[in-house]
């Protein structure tokens, strides 16, 4: 984008260059028609016209130009002061006349002179030579002021003689083409007849129309090789940018793989590649993208192995592409003599991209009838080598907006049959109100990855107590966050956006510094109790967590043994090996093991006789005395008595009013928490409540 921006503004400001170039010509004209119609308008005051009309279009075509071109516009600039003060001082002034005169024209030589060297190949000698020429100059001006006796008219011609003869010199060094050539020598003999009119004018032995003539074609001559210079510029600049967009092109094109080296369908890329130059051409055209894969093939790979899987999938995509071949509402990603209208994305997945241009039917009924012709075409039993299989086609298709991005509308048309497979679905159409949900979920896990950042999460403690004896038995510190619109996610939402943002370690170590900083305010206040925290992801099952627990635990001073780590029952199942690592290390701390949500699969039964664990966590929210719930109140009440008899602690989570309290009570429960007991306060009032609560139950 940033070298067709770049172009774009070169032809623009080249154009207006050639506009430009003419907008001296009316005041040319209206200076040539007031010269007729007024007598007294002088040659000199003529030719300051002229000169300005030429010379204030170009400078600002220069400034224009200068963010693109290293364009040399101070050397028009003083190009023009200089020759503008000579006019001056020929019409102007008499005392100081010839001082002005000596040292604009020298300055006006040297600018001209100097311009003329940026467009040759500078060396060193090139730059040695340019400063013995400013030296000169400088030179000059000063013998024009405090070297009175010496003949400065005669200095005058030496000075000329001597820059001439260097920047020969530096142009025959530099060996330029013939054109180049051509037009320097032009430039350094009107240079030069220049400065031989100026000598003669100011010993009274030439006309001042001589002097101000050569001068002003000097100028001319000075002007053209400089711009001469600057369209070679931008000629170079975009034949460069040719050159790298056509070096990019066939970069790219020499690194698209021509077919898929399994199954002889062009890749992704040559596809993408081919559909772009379509749209070139096409740029109304809606497209349908259709990606499909068999849903069955996995288990080739299990059974043939991927050497013989991979002959099967080639076979599969003959029959395909076999069928579609003619079909000319489909993109054909080859030649017109061999057409291929199936392309191999990744994995197992294929594509194919219906042009509806082509078609005067509506979209869903073509997309059917070719999605159709493929399932049609795959064989009912594919064998080899005595294994036979039945393949299943799923498709997921997009439809394009009018900003038409095919690998956007790849992607929409594979998420497609993402939501098709999940949903048992034949041929799953591209929702927009998915993309708008993925949208919203990354937000919130932008969201929280500031927050843990920033440390702005909102920590609650959840009070457990022993409903017989009304006893405090310890706090479990829980999270309460809001999303970007001002929601309040369950755990388990607030769990998953946790796990895909990547930042649940980080967030966990948050929270075992909340729990000791929670166990040191109680410990100060006399109240030691327990708390409790919950590791829900298989991803905090790392063995530095350990250290890091030790470490906070001396930081505050409170030994670990407070500290309840609860590990869900999931995450024990599918991590069996690295949880009990895991709490082998834990427990050589003397901390505590608790398991959350505990359902009493067998599994979990095996594993929770396996494992010496000091606390089961059991949701007892179905306690109730609702008729259709009585099958989950007997599940909860065998459950309960099941792990009494294995004889350890139970504590109930979801006592939320006082008639679950009741059931559980009668089951033979002790333990609880939940929103009959406290909805959860923050962790700076924790130990306000605990101290409260103590007090309430001495009276």
């Amino acid at each position: 984008m940033h070298k067709r921006t770049l172009r774009f503004r070169v032809v623009i400001k080249q154009l207006w260059l050639v506009v430009s170039s003419f907008l001296f010509v009316p005041h040319f004209v209206f200076a040539a028609n007031q010269l007729e119609s007024l007598p007294t308008y002088s040659f000199a005051e003529f030719n300051i016209a002229f000169v300005l009309g030429l010379s204030l279009p170009l400078l600002i075509i220069m400034a224009l130009l200068k963010p693109v071109l290293r364009v040399k516009w101070r050397f028009l600039a003083l190009l023009t002061l200089s020759l503008l003060m000579q006019f001056f001082a020929f019409t102007s002034l008499s005392q100081w006349q010839t001082p002005t005169l000596l040292i604009s024209g020298a300055v006006f030589v040297l600018s001209a002179f100097l311009w003329l060297q940026t467009s040759l190949s500078q060396n060193v000698i090139t730059k040695i030579l340019t400063w013995v020429m400013v030296g000169a100059c400088v030179a000059f001006i000063c013998s024009v002021f405090w070297l009175r006796e010496v003949d400065v008219f005669q200095l005058w011609l030496v000075f000329i003689g001597s820059l001439v003869l260097l920047t020969g010199f530096t142009a025959y060094h530099s060996r330029v083409n013939q054109t180049a050539n051509r037009r320097m020598t032009i430039l350094i003999i009107s240079v030069a007849f220049y400065g031989v009119a100026l000598y003669l004018w100011l010993n009274v032995q030439a006309s001042i129309v001589w002097v101000l003539s050569l001068s002003v074609l000097s100028y001319l001559f000075a002007i053209v090789n400089g711009c001469w210079g600057i369209v070679e510029a931008i000629q170079h600049q975009l034949t460069t940018l040719t050159i790298e967009s056509e070096r990019e092109s066939n970069k790219f094109e020499a690194s698209v793989v021509p077919l898929d080296p399994i199954t002889n369908l062009p890749s992704y890329q040559q596809s993408l590649l081919r559909l772009k130059r379509i749209v070139s051409n096409k740029p109304d055209s809606q497209f349908v993208a259709i990606v499909f894969k068999p849903l069955n093939f996995y288990q080739v790979n299990k059974v043939l192995g991927h050497q013989n899987s991979d002959i099967l999938l080639l076979q599969l995509a003959f029959n395909l592409q076999q069928s579609v071949c003619d079909e000319q509402l489909l993109v054909n990603f080859n030649d017109e003599s061999t057409p291929v209208r199936i392309s191999r994305l990744q994995g197992l997945d294929f594509l194919i991209v219906l042009d509806t241009r082509l078609s005067n039917h509506p979209v869903k009924i073509v997309v059917e009838d070719i999605c159709q012709k493929l399932v049609t075409a795959v064989p009912q039993a594919m064998s080899f080598k005595s294994f036979s299989l039945n393949f299943e086609l799923a498709f997921g298709a997009a439809i394009s907006d009018d900003k038409l991005d095919f690998e956007q509308l790849i992607a929409h048309a594979s998420d497609a049959l993402l939501s098709g497979e999940n949903q048992d679905e034949r041929v799953s159409y591209f929702n927009p109100q998915a993309a708008v949900y993925t949208e919203r979920h990354l937000a919130k896990m932008e969201k929280l990855k500031q927050d843990i950042i920033h440390q702005r999460i909102n920590w609650l403690a959840q009070p457990q107590i022993s409903l017989l004896d009304k006893q405090f038995k310890g706090f479990e510190l829980t999270i309460e966050w809001q999303d970007s619109d001002g929601v309040r996610l369950s755990t388990d939402e607030f769990n998953e956006i946790a796990e895909f943002s990547g930042e649940i370690y980080q967030l966990t170590k948050q929270m075992i510094t909340q729990a000791f900083e929670l166990l040191s305010n109680m410990h100060r206040s006399g109240m030691p109790a327990y708390v409790a925290i919950n590791l829900s992801s298989k991803d905090l099952l790392e063995t530095e967590l350990t250290d890091f627990i030790e470490q906070q635990a001396k930081t505050v001073s409170v030994s670990v043994e407070y500290l309840i780590i609860e590990l869900s029952e999931q995450v024990l199942l599918d991590s069996a090996f690295r949880a009990r690592m895991m709490i082998d290390q834990l427990k050589a701390l003397g901390i505590k093991i608790s398991i959350d949500n505990f359902s009493g699969s067998y599994e979990a039964l095996r594993y929770l006789r396996r494992t010496a664990i000091q606390q089961v966590k059991i949701d007892c929210a179905l306690l109730n005395n609702q008729q259709n719930d009585q099958s989950e109140k007997t599940i909860v009440n065998a459950l309960i008595n099941l792990i009494r008899k294995m004889e350890i602690p139970i504590v109930a989570v979801g006592i939320n009013n006082r008639e679950i309290e009741k059931s559980y009570l009668a089951i033979g429960g002790d333990i609880a928490q939940g929103q009959s007991i406290h909805q959860g306060l923050s962790v700076d009032d924790a130990p306000k409540w605990l101290a409260h609560w103590q007090k309430q139950q001495c009276n």
